[in-house]
């Protein structure tokens, strides 16, 4: 049985203190936060403290707050031969110095406290700092998931960047898409089928070999009759971005 504490209350804390306290091998000793009113009614019976600095006894300390306040806890967490974890991609594990066994625990997914997730389906990218930690961070990240993989800093960087243009940038593009068709009253969950089967394709083709569209095949008289749909700036500065770069492509490809 690994005894785990946990610290913070946000989308991942939240996510992470579900999953320990179904899986049969963990136990949660207890989650530490600010805020308790933050807690799900389904965890609102889990051992709870404010105080940073004390800590029952546990194996692992799981610190899932935001990045600018991991230094912050982990200076403030007791000196014990746990081991010391943050759960950020883009975060070094220098933020941990104080503790003697530390590491990351990064599990690449975008969490929410209100969808669950099948934890089994989730990458985990971990790091230790000497081979006590990593044979830990193994353990664990594997009882979680089959696609567990041991990760340096300048690789977990480089796909946490990638995975910040997949999900946000995209979704970012899905908002600016829905608030085009709300203001042309046309609906946008006609585009749910098209955005389904364009991350399925991902599955079984390179990006660049599915890509379609009038920017792809040099179709400038489309991508003219665009233009002159009326569009906010924002919309309009992210379709000539877009179209340019596809249109540059293209002609590599003659």
């Amino acid at each position: 049985m690994i005894r785990i504490g946990l610290v913070g209350t946000g989308n991942v804390a939240i996510a992470l203190a579900r999953e320990i306290r179904r899986h049969e091998a963990f136990t949660l000793v207890q989650l530490i936060g600010r805020d308790k009113n933050k807690i799900p009614k389904d965890l609102i019976d889990i051992p709870f403290s404010d105080q940073f600095n004390a800590l029952p006894t546990c194996d692992m300390i799981l610190i899932a707050v935001s990045d600018h306040a991991i230094q912050e806890v982990s200076n403030q967490l007791p000196l014990t031969d746990a081991v010391v974890a943050h759960t950020s991609g883009a975060s070094s594990m220098d933020l941990l110095s104080n503790h003697k066994h530390r590491g990351v625990f990064y599990p690449l997914q975008t969490f929410s406290k209100q969808q669950p997730l099948t934890w089994s389906e989730i990458p985990i990218l971990w790091e230790g700092n000497n081979k006590l930690v990593d044979e830990k961070l193994e353990s664990l990240s594997q009882l979680l998931s089959p696609l567990a993989v041991q990760s340096d800093e300048k690789q977990r960087l480089s796909m946490h960047l990638a995975a910040v243009v997949v999900n946000n940038f995209t979704n970012h593009l899905y908002a600016e898409a829905h608030r085009f068709c709300k203001s042309k009253h046309v609906n946008f969950d006609l585009l749910v089928p098209l955005i389904e089967e364009t991350t399925r394709k991902i599955k079984q083709l390179d990006p660049r070999e599915s890509q379609t569209g009038p920017a792809s095949r040099g179709d400038m008289q489309t991508v003219q009759r665009h233009k002159a749909v009326p569009m906010t700036e924002e919309l309009s500065d992210i379709y000539s971005l877009f179209t340019s770069q596809l249109l540059n492509r293209n002609n590599e490809n003659i």
